[in-house]
């Protein structure tokens, strides 16, 4: 297996695998959810990423920042489960892929448990646009039935939005093979890299399913790239790589504290903790 030039010899594990809900005893688990009154939720997918990234990547990419916003609110995070909703990949086996129903009874049962467990606010950190439209009428479902309060953060979308060009929105690419790094580094094989699809023939397909207005359905992802991806692996660095995900995962947090406080600010008179309107920092999810 070729690494690449930065790569260490042993393999690197998410940066806090001791936040995962199910790795954690009971009363462990028990006190940082109602200590917190937060969780935090990954979703990805399991899809083909050519030869050099592995099929899990976006569920390992969408752990490796839900790890990071778990420790900076002292939570734990719970994964729904590697699959998402993926079924253009399917043409590639081994791609996998859940219906929208069953993602959104998934989605609501585990919140559902959360808040039970004393989590008043969800994170849901996301990597995978095929789970994006299910996770937001999952999360209104699961703030009706069971009075949570949940933001989604498009882990994905803020990667390449704050890095445009470094961290290029293509399939399999830089970005993506970055946050593999950011995870486990052993897990890129640069070597075992399949023939790219054409860069600027992939991006402008892709851009066009993802127009913001008027806009197609994707059904089988040959009508973006007929290999299956296409971007610029190889540009991407391990240390780097660390880099983004720590600044992802504060990006992820400020913002949530941000929603959190304006929320909390806005609620009517009485309903806070103080008996007078007025907003404590617990309630706002803010540290202090």
């Amino acid at each position: 297996m070729a690494r690449l030039p930065d790569m260490e010899a042993e393999p690197v594990m998410p940066r806090h695998p001791e936040r995962h809900l199910e790795r954690l005893s009971q009363p462990a688990a028990a006190r940082l959810l109602a200590g917190s009154g937060t969780a935090v939720i990954a979703t990805g997918s399991v899809e083909q990423h050519g030869g050099h990234l592995p099929l899990g990547t976006d569920a390992f990419a969408a752990l490796s920042i839900a790890e990071r916003v778990a420790e900076r609110l002292d939570t734990v995070v719970a994964s729904l489960g590697s699959v998402g909703i993926a079924p253009y990949h399917l043409p590639w086996p081994g791609s996998l892929t859940l219906t929208p129903g069953t993602l959104a009874a998934i989605v609501v049962d585990i919140c559902g448990g959360l808040r039970a467990a004393g989590a008043e606010r969800i994170v849901v950190v996301n990597w995978h646009e095929g789970n994006s439209p299910t996770l937001r009428l999952a999360a209104s479902s699961a703030q009706q039935q069971h009075g949570v309060q949940i933001v989604i953060a498009e882990a994905h979308v803020i990667t390449s939005s704050h890095y445009p060009g470094e961290m290029e929105f293509t399939h399999a690419g830089a970005m993506e093979t970055a946050a593999v790094l950011a995870y486990d580094a052993d897990l890129v094989r640069l070597d075992e890299a399949t023939e790219p699809s054409d860069y600027a023939a992939g991006e402008a397909a892709h851009g066009l399913f993802r127009r913001p207005d008027v806009y197609p359905v994707l059904s089988d992802f040959r009508d973006i790239a007929p290999t299956g991806w296409y971007g610029q692996p190889a540009r991407a660095e391990r240390a780097r790589a660390e880099e983004i995900a720590e600044a992802v995962a504060d990006h992820v947090v400020q913002r949530a504290r941000e929603i959190w406080a304006a929320v909390a600010s806005s609620a009517a008179p009485g309903n806070s903790a103080t008996g007078d309107g007025a907003v404590t920092a617990a309630e706002a999810g803010v540290a202090q």
